[in-house]
């Protein structure tokens, strides 16, 4: 196989609300916003995109659930500067759901709430512990 883009669809209950989230908070950029479907792209990284699709509309097919967002999905974003992310996340008021901590594997990371039950991480890269890589191969 030979993929040209990836992407990661979303279950939104308001898909312009969403957006605006994943725009104003997290840098994306909004290719296209409708009530029911949205894609955003991040100009940071070419060729991975964010679509976001009602809760319960055909286009999300049958296997999404119709109630109770996107349990269990986490989305990652590698940054520069985890701590001035935090600061400003945390002055916009945003619901943080951790602090910043550093991770023995090489993380120094924290999670706030995305809408519809996403979590939303932002990570540094850092050193691994070098004893932690070894008990833990």
């Amino acid at each position: 196989m030979q993929a040209q883009n990836l992407g990661l669809v979303l279950p939104a209950a308001d898909v312009p609300g969403a957006a605006e989230f994943y725009t104003a908070h997290l840098g994306f950029t909004a290719h296209v916003v409708l009530s029911w479907y949205a894609s955003l792209g991040h100009p940071d990284v070419p060729g991975a995109f964010v679509d976001l699709v009602r809760t319960g509309h055909p286009a999300a097919g049958a296997a999404q659930a119709p109630a109770g967002g996107a349990r269990g999905v986490m989305l990652a974003l590698l940054v520069a500067d985890v701590d001035a992310e935090y600061r400003r996340l945390r002055a916009a008021g945003l619901e943080l759901l951790t602090e910043v901590t550093d991770e023995p594997w090489g993380q120094r990371r924290f999670q706030l709430q995305g809408p519809d039950a996403v979590v939303v991480e932002l990570v540094q890269r850092t050193a691994p512990d070098a004893e932690w890589l070894a008990a833990n191969p």
